[in-house]
């Protein structure tokens, strides 16, 4: 199956490795002319516990160059979303998107995509990039995948040759799956990102356990349809799954890039401010470190 991975970043890269290592025929759009050629020239590598590997893959800048009728998987985060489907629009249609997020802003601009066949996903796995072609992989997870529009049917391939290399769930329902991952994220990132923690660390720490409780307590209140399938206890669920993790939140801070405040907080947040008061509080400090950051 061919398949281009639009955007690599971390997800992106070991998203691709485990689509390559799978046996699919594996291309990433970038930005970035020296990094298409980086990953033509030397592979791309993944680091695993004690283990590297390397994987022969295709890279372009222009997106006429994408296989005909491919499945892209939309590996970017939401400041690009744009600019990918700028270009996707001056080429012809892919055969599908899956555009994979943190937050729901891309699920909320669902009806204004111009696009045949979309659908979004979701990934628990944990991902580092150590150059424009290396990717360590910090912890494997799975990738829960939902249609929204057109036709499935290189969706259904796609999940149809998942394996323990890549491992993909369908779900039947967009928005519970995406709100579900958001819930995670809003108890999660922002804490990490003002605390400068790893994600286990917020389970050590009573306070800071305490804070992420009480923003639990209020998207539960909020969206009780969405606490009623997501409990506290899988939020210190996947912080223990993922303790040596770096929060998507958190790795933006340290490059001193901005922050998906957002498409993950003020997106969850929308009209209901008057019920989240902690929330609203981290997503104002937040948005004040990347006004820092951009004013130096």
């Amino acid at each position: 199956m061919d398949i281009v991975i639009g955007g690599a970043g971390a997800i992106g890269l070991l998203i691709g490795s485990c689509l390559a290592e799978a046996g699919h025929s594996v291309s990433f759009w970038t930005r970035r002319p020296e990094q298409a050629q980086a990953l033509r020239e030397n592979g791309l590598v993944r680091i695993e516990g004690g283990y590297t590997e390397r994987f022969a893959v295709g890279a372009f800048t222009s997106v006429c160059e994408a296989p005909a009728g491919a499945m892209w998987i939309a590996a970017v985060k939401s400041s690009g979303l744009p600019a990918l489907i700028s270009r996707l629009g001056t080429a012809e249609p892919p055969g599908y998107v899956l555009f994979i997020q943190n937050g729901i802003r891309h699920f909320e601009e669902a009806d204004r995509l111009d696009l045949p066949s979309f659908g979004f996903a979701s990934v628990t796995f944990g991902a580092r990039r150590e150059n424009d072609w290396t990717v360590r992989c910090l912890g494997r997870g799975h990738i829960e995948a939902a249609h929204w529009q057109g036709d499935a049917g290189l969706l259904d391939t796609l999940l149809h040759s998942a394996s323990p290399v890549f491992p993909i769930v369908r779900q039947a329902d967009a928005e519970s799956m995406l709100y579900r991952k958001v819930f995670v994220n809003c108890c999660v990132n922002p804490l990490t990102a003002l605390l400068g923690v790893k994600n286990g660390e917020l389970l050590k720490r009573p306070a800071a356990r305490g804070m992420m409780e009480a923003v639990y307590g209020e998207l539960a209140a909020a969206y009780p349809d969405i606490a009623g399938q997501i409990a506290f206890s899988d939020v210190e669920a996947v912080c223990s799954n993922t303790a040596g993790n770096e929060s998507s939140m958190l790795t933006d801070r340290r490059k001193g890039v901005p922050m998906e405040t957002d498409t993950i907080v003020t997106a969850v947040i929308g009209r209901r401010r008057d019920e989240m008061p902690m929330l609203g509080l981290l997503e104002s400090l937040l948005k004040a470190i990347d006004e820092r950051e951009e004013s130096l």
